[in-house]
């Protein structure tokens, strides 16, 4: 139901005074916790809009931007041939021939039109999928050509994805009545794209996820769920990183181990100018927060991408160090070999990072094995 700007921000400000007075159970401050979700409430926009990001029109919030607000505050592709990863390497590297285009899931939204416009002032052939297959850039470029694609239907997406030198998935939970809700997109959507990547012979898939995925205690990750369910739908978090592990799931299971992904989780969103590599924090380990610039977020996803195998089967958390906590007051330390900062550019964060795998075996007692509460198995759904 459609509710005035006013009586909305009314509402969420009684909603962040109560979640104030029960802090305790965060291990923050009441004074902390209050002083924070009110600046929250300042900074989350309910101002009713037509959405036009993945071409829905209907009145919604921007949901990247939701998600990305009430995390910072807590804390203070048809008819392209298969295409292998020699053919490319032989073909000049990813996005160099327009035939084998790198692709962009969610090229209507915020990060997808940033990834995009990135890619394009590189000089690299790029696709833009949303549902329709609209144009996203204000302007036409001989570098970036548009696809439809919707990744809830197994079948679009593999014909968006076919023939991609690499692929990013930039999309995220869009609302209820468009068919667009966490669980279509943020788990079903991304187990559909990375299993269409594997099919297709995709060499790289870079996914845009979220930090404090594996911290339910976390008031980031509860705050995130409880804001985002009364428009996009209902646990946003869990099917997020439900998501992530659908897809590590489908990578392991796969014999070709040349076809690799990488998973970014940013902080609290915003699109203030971007900080650029030296201030930026790039850590593993799902520990610490703050905000980041979407700008940053896309054009180290794009690094990523462009990394190649250097980044092939690693998660990590990018934020700045402007603000930097840990998500939640009891987690550990991190050894500083987990921790990336200061460098001269946004492919020198990306040095030196672990895999999963060697996250897993290395730091067991820093990796949370969360993956998501009450979450129906994908068999089921896809």
């Amino acid at each position: 139901q459609l509710v005035d700007n006013t009586t909305m921000n009314a509402f969420l400000c009684a909603v962040i005074s109560c979640w104030a007075l029960t802090s305790t159970a965060f291990a923050f401050s009441p004074t902390i916790i209050a002083r924070t979700w009110t600046k929250a409430a300042s900074k989350v926009s309910l101002s009713m809009k037509e959405e036009n990001n993945d071409d829905l029109s209907s009145f919604s919030l921007d949901r990247r931007q939701m998600l990305g607000q009430t995390l910072s505050a807590s804390v203070a592709l048809g008819g392209m041939s298969f295409l292998p990863m020699q053919a490319i390497a032989e073909g000049g590297g990813i996005g160099t021939n327009p035939e084998h285009p790198i692709v962009v899931i969610g090229a209507g939204g915020k990060c997808g039109k940033l990834c995009t416009e990135i890619l394009n002032a590189k000089g690299l052939y790029t696709k833009g999928v949303t549902r329709s297959g609209r144009e996203t850039l204000d302007s036409p470029s001989k570098f970036v050509s548009y696809g439809p694609g919707d990744v809830t239907s197994y079948d679009s997406i593999k014909a968006a994805v076919q023939g991609a030198s690499g692929v990013i998935f930039a999309a995220s939970a869009s609302g209820k009545k468009k068919g667009g809700e966490p669980k279509q997109v943020d788990y079903v959507g991304v187990y559909n794209t990375a299993k269409a990547c594997l099919e297709c012979s995709v060499p790289k898939l870079v996914v845009i996820s979220a930090g404090t995925v594996t911290r339910p205690d976390s008031a980031g990750f509860k705050a995130t769920n409880f804001f985002v369910k009364y428009v996009y739908g209902d646990k946003i978090m869990d099917y997020k990183i439900a998501g992530e592990e659908a897809m590590r799931e489908l990578y392991a299971a796969s014999s070709d181990k040349s076809l690799g992904y990488a998973v970014v989780r940013p902080g609290g969103l915003s699109d203030g100018p971007p900080k650029g590599s030296a201030e930026l924090n790039l850590s593993q380990g799902d520990v610490l927060s703050s905000e980041i610039s979407r700008t940053d977020v896309a054009e180290v996803t794009v690094a990523a991408l462009l990394k190649g195998a250097a980044t092939d089967f690693t998660t990590f958390e990018l934020n700045q160090n402007e603000g930097l906590n840990k998500a939640q007051g009891n987690l550990p330390d991190l050894p500083s070999e987990l921790i990336h900062t200061g460098t001269s550019s946004y492919g020198g964060l990306l040095d030196g990072l672990f895999t999963d795998q060697e996250m897993q075996s290395k730091y067991p007692s820093i990796v949370n094995s969360f993956k998501g509460a009450g979450i129906e198995p994908i068999g089921n759904l896809a």
